[in-house]
């Protein structure tokens, strides 16, 4: 079925956005997820299918259209540090060029609320795209940075970033998904170098 539904259009119209985050319940609502959160909402904005398991990904896939162009939605079921295991084997699966490859993640050097779309670049520290780095040996695909802000002075960054949303926060993360739909609409129609003028100002 994936197979079919992918095999009539070049290889450069498929795009693979992943969003990157845990997969137990418990971290349903944790800042860490917010990846997650986004292509969940990407899904529900364009009516894709159900996300379900994949054995031969190790994650959670979706599938669907944006514009005219073939889209998979991937949530990696590999806990964060392990994230590039799923998107190697999802980027092979379905010849996913690196340049059609997208990845949405938390950031904490970003204000809660923000984003910041790059082309490519160094890990910052993030262990998922550090594993994706490594996987995918290239650090040549598309980051959509999601702002959770930094925690207070002496906190632990892992029990920060394993924390819970507030529910305003929660609020605020909904009121987001719009935007997310325009970003997401804005790369896979028009171009990363649009995206980032249009979505890339401080707020």
């Amino acid at each position: 079925m994936w197979f079919h539904f992918f095999s009539k259009k070049p290889l450069s119209e498929d795009v693979l956005i992943a969003g990157l985050g845990n997969p137990e319940k418990r971290y349903l609502t944790t800042r860490h997820n917010i990846g997650f959160m986004f292509v969940e909402s990407i899904a529900s904005s364009f009516g894709f299918g159900e996300f379900e398991f994949s054995k031969k990904v190790n994650g959670f896939l979706a599938k669907g259209k944006i514009g005219d162009k073939n889209v998979i939605l991937l949530k990696p079921s590999t806990y964060m540090n392990n994230s590039g295991k799923a998107l190697k084997a999802a980027k092979k699966l379905f010849s996913i060029k690196p340049e059609n490859v997208m990845i949405a993640h938390d950031d904490m050097d970003i204000a809660f609320g923000s984003q910041r779309i790059r082309k490519n670049g160094s890990s910052a520290g993030h262990n998922g795209i550090k594993s994706i780095i490594t996987e995918l040996k290239t650090p040549d695909f598309t980051r959509i940075k999601l702002g959770i802000g930094r925690p207070m002075p002496g906190t632990d960054i892992a029990e920060y970033v394993l924390s819970e949303f507030s529910e305003e926060e929660l609020e605020a993360v909904s009121e987001n998904r719009g935007k997310w739909a325009e970003i997401a609409k804005t790369i896979v129609s028009e171009s990363v170098e649009t995206a980032m003028n249009a979505f890339n100002r401080k707020n």
